[in-house]
């Protein structure tokens, strides 16, 4: 039996969390096959990486509500949807259950909870971000605005506390939206840097409380190393980064290339890469704001040697990938963490390129998700 968490029976989720790890890992394994078979993809299934099954995850998003007794509760939601009141989290952190108790132990006699129903209360989410090579926190309390937080004693019960000295940085979010999201229409922060730094091989990244960063610090690392090392860099090659996020993949591959672009849609994504480059002291690498479907339709750069794709769950649309057949590069590395729109673009792709391999990387411990990646080599006319 493997270790299970306390709140398994109840919480959404990881549900093979009952399931001994070696096992989860043999069963992902033969769905990765399947789905290959299932799409003709008559490739190498390479075996899948893990990593440490607990304690793996970089950022929780924590929501507040309200028990039966009309009680402040903070956790996660249920299998049958509700809120249920958390004591300790074993995909995330030691310090889970510590940091939701005193946080609540606080706020519960003073704030009442947001009701998404209703519409009305104050506590909405707790964001916690823990950076698995310094362990910096940064603790993101989000209400609405129907009262003011007194800042300066919640900051005081936070540093006080046995775990306070590894707090980097404390942010208070407004979140009036009636969408039961995550929105951060107003930020304050209001303690220490507005960032925590995340080490991924040898470079520093800047974390902020509203990046989207590989929620697996430990298997990125090895994923961009697996990258680098597929990609057979010589040193001239010219790399196209699609979906670069806060340019992490191109960043790690920046001091083996010539040079690397990265786009992506989001202008916070794009100026926290920047922000990324300018720190490593990179100079060969460049970040532009669009949207990749317009980006590829109206291309104007030097011809890539190899396109890194690391799309949203949605995976590409047909004019993308029409596109980026269009632009013929030699090779593209391509990694999601959707296994159903990754083997259906591959295949689409597979017209025109050669899969020479999918690899899977078990990001999601004790979950049904798992990362993938894929070579793709252009064939020859």
């Amino acid at each position: 039996m493997n270790k299970v968490c306390k709140h398994f029976s109840q919480c959404g989720g990881c549900t093979s969390q009952d399931i001994l790890y070696p096992m989860q890992l043999k069963m992902k394994e033969e769905e990765i096959k399947k789905m290959a078979d299932f799409f003709s993809l008559k490739t190498e299934i390479k075996p899948i990486n893990h990593f440490s099954p607990f304690f793996y995850r970089n950022k929780m998003e924590f929501t507040f509500s309200s028990d039966e007794e009309k009680k402040v509760i903070c956790g996660l939601h249920s299998k049958k949807g509700d809120v249920f009141d958390l004591e300790e989290c074993l995909i995330f952190s030691p310090y889970t259950g510590e940091i939701l108790r005193i946080v609540k132990d606080y706020l519960k006699d003073r704030y009442p909870a947001y009701n998404k129903f209703t519409h009305q209360g104050f506590l909405r989410h707790l964001i916690v971000r823990e950076a698995k090579s310094t362990h910096q926190l940064m603790i993101g309390l989000v209400t609405t605005s129907m009262f003011y937080l007194e800042k300066e004693k919640f900051l005081k019960l936070l540093l006080s506390s046995s775990w306070g000295g590894k707090i980097s940085s404390v942010y208070w979010v407004i979140n009036d939206s009636v969408a039961d999201a995550v929105i951060f229409q107003k930020k304050e922060l209001i303690y220490g840097e507005p960032f925590i730094v995340e080490n991924i091989g040898d470079f520093s990244f800047h974390i902020f409380i509203d990046t989207f960063f590989q929620t697996n610090s430990v298997g990125a690392e090895v994923l961009y190393k697996k990258i680098e090392e597929y990609a057979q860099l010589k040193g001239k090659e010219k790399i196209l980064d699609l979906y670069c996020g806060v340019g992490a993949i191109g960043i790690f591959l920046s001091k083996k290339v010539e040079f690397v672009w990265g786009v992506d849609v989001e202008k916070s994504s794009i100026e926290s890469a920047s922000l990324n480059a300018k720190i490593n002291n990179l100079t060969n690498i460049s970040f532009i704001c669009a949207d990749v479907k317009k980006f590829l339709i109206n291309f104007k750069l030097p011809q890539p040697d190899l396109v890194v794709v690391n799309p949203p769950r949605c995976g590409l649309s047909k004019k993308i990938k029409k596109h980026l057949v269009k632009l013929r590069p030699p090779y593209i590395l391509y990694s999601s963490c959707n296994p159903s729109t990754f083997f259906v673009d591959l295949k689409d792709l597979g017209e025109f390129y050669n899969v020479e391999f999918i690899e899977p990387f078990d990001f999601f411990p004790h979950t049904p998700y798992v990362e993938c990646l894929g070579k793709l080599t252009l064939r020859k006319k």
